[in-house]
């Protein structure tokens, strides 16, 4: 091929070296103004590329993709027409659940105090949207459950936001929080305490502890809990002897059920001459199950009873000796299949939101549901900025690209100006202008070849800086991502562009006849 056989002459290598020299120019200066360019450019590709990928986290995100419908209108025919597969595909939507909004009263850490609980229910916690709220990056410290798949279907289990743990007075999540169980006078008679006469702490298992959970609510838990408080035999209501002739504990996996045992005995000597036997296996409630370790106690008197202000005494006085150590006391609930149709709300789960507007007016004409569209047009704003983001990122490359076509139109112009009679001179001695071009287009690719490696060196190095440095998007997206298609187009496109240019602009130079370069002739 012609280029092998140039890059054989002599005059070429010759060439090559001394005009290389003049085409970087004093200290380089060409080269590193070139990289300089570059670098800004492939900075601006990297963030942008970095912006996108957090965006198209968060357009993926269930908290951003589903969507509350409130109960008006016809909402039990809606709901059934919601199962419609051609629907689905239709306005984009994976599947829906029903959920229900409930306040609860929570006791705070030492019972002295309680607080008000907005709290979501789901019909099930087995759903992409509390796989979203126990994600990694939501999740506050590893507070949850190792695996949501575990927990059982038929859990009390609540996730909660770390602002309310701090409202309720917790530094560290603890396994059980305790829910104010009001209209229990008469508890005391069975040794259990009773706050300002009708108020009873019942604890419920800690699943996870979030940073933040959709709707603003403060807590999230499933329906079945929700049905268990609504249930006219209330299974939360503790005055039972069944509940009462035991007592049953959750000890945390860092405290030996040996240890355990011999502290009970210890104390339970004080208030009674009847031997205590502890047991860790028959008391098992998968329903009663914490994101914490442990195990599930009871503490039973085989031989004979034990009166209930007796067993009271025991209980006050297990947790004094580990007020510190996370053991709660806890009951063997006897829950039921109670259920009730009612939903707050039902949450639709969109692939994406471009089908949103066309939603609701399906949904408002053919059911008379009124989404609100406040809701609607923040999704939205999400695609337009996804798209605009993406535009603005292909323009700076196009910008990118004609400022250094620019600078190589300039940069052999003002060069050529100084070399035209060196040029005329090689003509006239028999050089071809193919010879010629090719010698610039060499050096050029060269040089442009240099500080594209520089400059994405240098952007890599940046990035990979603010990662080690910990200057990170919400604890775990970078703000810059430099490998990406995107940047690979863009540097093919920048060395194909400019050695094009370099072509065109010295095919025009070199079009005037040796003399006319000699002389200078116009």
């Amino acid at each position: 091929m012609k280029i092998f056989k140039a890059l054989k002459n002599d005059y070429f290598h010759l060439f090559v070296k001394r005009e290389s020299r003049v085409v970087l120019g004093n200290k380089f200066s060409n080269l590193w103004l070139l990289t300089a360019v570059l670098t800004a450019a492939f900075l601006a590709v990297a963030f942008s590329n970095a912006s996108l990928n957090y965006l198209s986290y968060k357009m993926d995100d269930p908290f951003i993709n589903w969507v509350d419908i409130e109960n008006v209108g016809n909402f039990s025919a809606f709901e059934v027409d919601l199962e419609s597969e051609q629907n689905k595909e239709r306005f984009h939507y994976y599947d829906y659940q029903s959920d229900r909004y409930f306040s609860f009263s929570f006791f705070r850490k030492n019972l002295d105090d309680i607080a008000m609980v907005k709290c979501r229910c789901f019909e099930s916690l087995q759903t992409a949207l509390v796989e979203a709220i126990i994600a990694e990056d939501n999740v506050v410290n590893g507070w949850c459950v190792e695996d949501l798949a575990s927990v059982d279907e038929k859990s009390v289990g609540v996730i909660m936001t770390e602002e309310l743990m701090h409202k309720l007075d917790y530094k560290s999540a603890p396994a059980y929080i305790c829910y104010d169980q009001g209209g229990s006078a008469g508890a005391e008679d069975f040794g259990i305490d009773v706050m300002r006469g009708k108020f009873v702490a019942i604890p419920l298992p800690v699943l996870a502890v979030v940073k933040r959970l959709p709707g603003g609510v403060d807590m999230v838990a499933s329906s079945y809990l929700y049905n268990q408080m609504n249930n006219d035999e209330h299974p939360f209501d503790v005055r039972r002897d069944d509940y009462a002739q035991y007592l049953r504990y959750f000890v945390p996996a860092d405290i030996s059920i040996s240890e355990f045992q011999a502290k009970v005995n210890t104390i339970a000597e004080k208030y009674t001459s009847v031997e205590l036997e502890v047991d860790d296996k028959s008391f098992y409630a998968p329903s009663l199950t914490s994101f914490r370790s442990g195990k599930l106690v009871v503490l039973r008197y085989y031989d004979e009873a034990v009166d209930y202000q007796t067993l009271g005494n025991i209980n006050r006085a297990i947790l004094a000796e580990y007020a510190n150590a996370d053991v709660h006391r806890l009951y063997d609930y006897e829950f039921s299949n109670y259920t009730t149709s009612y939903a707050s709300f039902i949450s639709v789960h969109f692939k994406d939101l471009d089908k949103l507007a066309e939603f609701e007016k399906y949904a408002n004409d053919n059911f008379e549901i009124k989404i609100e569209m406040s809701q609607i047009n923040a999704k939205q704003n999400f695609n337009a900025v996804s798209m605009m983001g993406n535009i603005l990122s292909w323009v700076i490359i196009i910008f990118a690209i004609i400022c250094i076509v620019l600078f190589i139109v300039n940069l052999l112009q003002s060069y050529f100006q100084k070399v035209k009679h060196n040029l005329g001179t090689f003509k006239a001695f028999g050089i071809s202008n193919q010879d010629l071009i090719l010698v610039y287009v060499l050096i050029l690719a060269a040089i442009i070849l240099s500080a594209v490696i520089i400059s994405v060196s240098v952007t890599w190095l940046i990035q990979g800086g603010l990662h080690v440095c910990g200057i990170l998007k919400d604890g775990m997206f970078d703000y810059l991502s430099l490998w990406s298609m995107k940047t690979i187009y863009s540097i093919v496109i920048i060395i194909f562009v400019s050695i094009f240019t370099v072509a065109a602009v010295m095919r025009k130079l070199l079009k005037a006849t040796p003399g006319d370069l000699i002389y200078d002739r116009q």
